[in-house]
């Protein structure tokens, strides 16, 4: 990819992620405003001229880069998407509509999720579950067991921890009518959606900082008719922060200070990714770089290093995790030598998530933003390492 420089450092962190080198060297030139505002983008005032038209101008790129349909609207509201792991059954599941929703159990984000849903007081169903808490496997959408009576369903759409993500959710699963939720942080962006994709959700959320920005706003796409129609159709006690229809009524969508700059950058960022090419070309570099690696695990290594999750239908194109043969004994002692020679290198961010297994693991995070060249150089270590070391 252009503009990548191998003396920077090579930062796998699943966030704040990598972002295009272009993007920051035209935030470095326009950070001052000296050319458009007069005054730096971090100065701006959140209710004057300058920032509704900067705000109006991120939303309309994110929009035509997604794909969105008019009736969806797009909110950059404060916050990553923990805050709206309440925020979304603190509206779903205000007034009249019942308090119970389905969540389709991934991984260690659905787990966040569905827990801060039980704390505003709603009745979770899993609808499948790993009772040893792994999610290394994934129950066909035949065994989900969905209750017909919640309010929505919401699913993970990647979860980082041990590289899990749905290829292609089983949308014929959900009962009809049932309002579809996705927590896409880890992955929008990164695969090619129409409206009609859109249209089989009633809202999407991303932080932004994996995949458009750096951290403070989470993306969130919610459908016209889901907004609660007043400020007291959330459920009883909603704060201000996490009130939809809030922030929908005030001017510009926004109630309270936002992070400008995030919002600012975050549009750089769409920009940069209509210019390349718009979604299917990040489609097409997520499945380049992921396969670099999944390919050389798969057959090229001797079994010296394997995934968790080997069904390709649930494999991360966003963070492939793996450890060294058994990840036990002395094979966990490899594991710790790759980390602190990846380490002393200057890699950011390498060792797993902890996966609730006795040994650590390895995972290399490839967001929208990052460059081919350093996964080439990833694979490259990888090969040196298993010679030095098999």
């Amino acid at each position: 990819m252009s503009g990548w420089r191998p003396t920077r450092a090579v930062n796998l962190s699943a966030g704040c992620a990598a972002l295009p080198l272009e993007v920051l060297e035209k935030a470095q030139r326009e950070f001052l405003g000296e050319e458009t505002w007069g005054l730096s983008v971090n100065e701006m005032g959140y209710r004057t001229k300058n920032f509704y038209e900067t705000l109006a101008h991120c939303e309309d790129s994110f929009r035509k880069l997604m794909n969105i349909p008019d009736e969806y609207e797009v909110h950059f509201f404060n916050g990553g998407a923990t805050l709206q792991f309440a925020a979304v059954p603190l509206n779903l599941c205000g007034g009249d509509n019942a308090k119970k929703a389905n969540y389709v159990m991934s991984g260690h984000w659905s787990e966040k999720a569905a827990n801060e849903a039980r704390m505003m007081g709603v009745e979770v169903v899993e609808v499948c579950h790993d009772p040893k808490g792994l999610y290394f496997h994934h129950p066909p959408a035949s065994e989900w067991k969905f209750d017909n009576s919640c309010r929505y369903v919401h699913y993970t759409a990647a979860d980082t921890r041990q590289g899990h993500e749905f290829q292609d959710f089983p949308f014929d699963a959900v009962p009809e009518g049932m309002v579809v939720v996705a927590d896409a942080s880890a992955n929008l962006g990164s695969h090619d959606v129409d409206q009609s994709w859109w249209r089989k959700h009633g809202v999407v959320y991303a932080a932004a900082h994996k995949n458009f920005s750096t951290s403070g706003v989470c993306y969130t796409v919610i459908r016209k008719d889901l907004i609660p129609s007043t400020v007291d159709g959330t459920m009883r006690g909603c704060p201000t922060m996490c009130n939809w229809r809030r922030f929908q009524d005030a001017p510009g969508k926004i109630w309270t200070v936002p992070v400008v700059y995030s919002i600012w950058l975050g549009g750089l960022t769409s920009e940069w990714m209509r210019g390349k090419g718009g979604l299917k070309f990040f489609e097409d570099l997520a499945i380049r770089r992921s396969n670099l690696l999944y390919n050389y695990i798969d057959s090229g290594c001797d079994g010296f290093y394997r995934t968790f999750v080997t069904d390709f239908k649930f494999r991360s194109r966003m963070q492939v995790v793996f450890t060294i043969k058994t990840g036990e004994g002395e094979d966990e002692q490899l594991v710790e030598k790759f980390l602190k020679e990846t380490s002393d290198l200057g890699w950011l961010d390498i060792r797993s998530h902890p996966l609730g297994i006795s040994s650590s693991a390895i995972r290399v995070t490839m967001y929208n933003p990052q460059p081919v060249e350093v996964i080439e150089q990833v694979l490259e270590f990888m090969k040196k390492f298993k010679s030095a070391n098999a």
